[in-house]
C-alpha cells in the first residue's frame, strides 16, 4: 500500500504543476478583467439664495417741468404734481393732480377764451424692463382724466344777417365737465441717489364734454386744446423716489442631486480566498 501511494504521489507531482499553471493563467486573466466597484455616492444638497422684491417698494413724488414752461412762455400751461406707488418695481398706480390756466386770443377772429381750473388723472404704469432690480425704468401706462371748470368767451361785434346791426358777445362762467383717456409711454433714469428724471409722451382722446347753447371749450385743463378729438401731450418730470420699503427678501431653494450607484459588470469574477490542492483532497 505504501508503494502504491508513493507512485500516486509521484504521478500527481508531475501533473499538478501543469494543471496549476493553466489554472493560474485563467485566474490571472480573470483578475485582469476585474473592475473595482465604484464607491457609493451620497445625496448632495445645494442651497441657493434668490433675491426677491417685497410687494410694497415705497412711492415717488414728481413735478412736471414741461407744463410750467408752457405757462411761462405761452398762452396756457399748468402746474402738476404726481404721487405714484411702487409695487414690486413692476406696477405703479399713479394719481396726477394739477391746476391749468388758459388766456388766449385769436389774432384773426379776435375771440378770447379764458379758463382756470384744477384737473385730475388716475391710472397705472407698467415697468417693461426685464430686470426689475435696477432703478431705471421703461414704462407703458394708461390714464383717465377729469376736469370740472368754468370758461369765459368773448368776441368783437358780429353783424346780424337778418335784422341788421351788430353787437359784441360775451359769455362768462360757462360750467363744463370734460372726460378723456390717455395712453402713456415714458422713461425714468436715476440721476443721483433718490433723485430721478424722466419724460413721457401721451396720446389723448376726448370722451365727452358738457354741451351748452353758447360755445364749446377751446381748452380743457389737463387735456389741452380741443381743435381735434384726439391730441398729443408730453411731460418732463423731476422725481424724488422715497424707496425705504425697497427691501430684498431671500428665498431659499434646495436642490437634491442624486447620483446612481453603478452595478458591477458581468465580467467581474470573484475569486475564492484559497485554492484547495488535489493532494489535500486525496488525503
Amino acid at each position: 500500500m505504501n508503494m502504491k501511494r508513493q507512485r500516486l504521489t509521484y504521478f500527481l507531482s508531475l501533473i499538478f504543476p501543469l494543471w496549476l499553471g493553466g489554472t493560474g493563467g485563467v485566474l490571472l486573466h480573470a483578475q485582469g478583467n476585474t473592475q473595482e466597484p465604484p464607491q457609493p455616492q451620497k445625496y448632495v444638497a445645494v442651497i441657493e439664495e434668490t433675491p426677491q422684491l417685497t410687494f410694497f417698494q415705497g412711492f415717488t413724488l414728481s413735478a412736471d417741468a414741461f407744463g410750467f414752461a408752457q405757462y411761462l412762455f405761452s398762452d396756457y400751461g399748468s402746474l402738476e404734481g404726481a404721487l405714484r406707488l411702487n409695487l414690486k418695481n413692476t406696477y405703479f398706480p399713479i394719481v396726477e393732480l394739477g391746476y391749468a390756466t388758459c388766456d388766449s386770443e385769436d389774432a384773426n377772429t379776435q375771440i378770447r377764451y379764458k379758463t382756470s381750473a384744477p384737473y385730475l388723472r388716475v391710472g397705472v404704469d407698467f415697468n417693461m424692463l426685464k430686470n426689475k432690480f435696477q432703478e431705471n425704468r421703461l414704462y407703458l401706462g394708461v390714464r383717465y382724466g377729469l376736469s370740472r371748470y368754468n370758461f369765459d368767451i368773448s368776441g368783437p361785434p358780429i353783424v346780424d344777417p337778418i335784422w341788421g346791426g351788430s353787437e359784441a358777445f360775451s359769455y362768462k362762467d360757462i360750467a363744463t365737465t370734460s372726460h378723456w383717456f390717455e395712453i402713456v409711454a415714458g422713461v425714468q433714469v436715476k440721476v443721483w441717489r433718490n433723485f430721478h428724471m424722466g419724460w413721457s409722451v401721451r396720446y389723448k382722446h376726448k370722451i365727452s364734454s358738457t354741451k351748452n347753447q353758447y360755445a364749446q371749450p377751446y381748452y380743457i385743463p389737463g387735456y389741452g386744446t380741443t381743435t381735434h378729438t384726439t391730441g398729443w401731450g408730453a411731460t418732463y418730470n423731476l422725481i424724488f423716489d422715497l424707496n425705504w420699503g425697497k427691501r430684498k427678501k431671500k428665498a431659499t431653494q434646495v436642490t437634491i442631486i442624486e447620483r446612481p450607484i453603478v452595478a458591477p459588470t458581468d465580467s467581474t469574477v470573484v475569486m475564492p480566498d484559497t485554492i484547495e490542492s488535489p493532494i489535500d483532497s486525496i488525503q
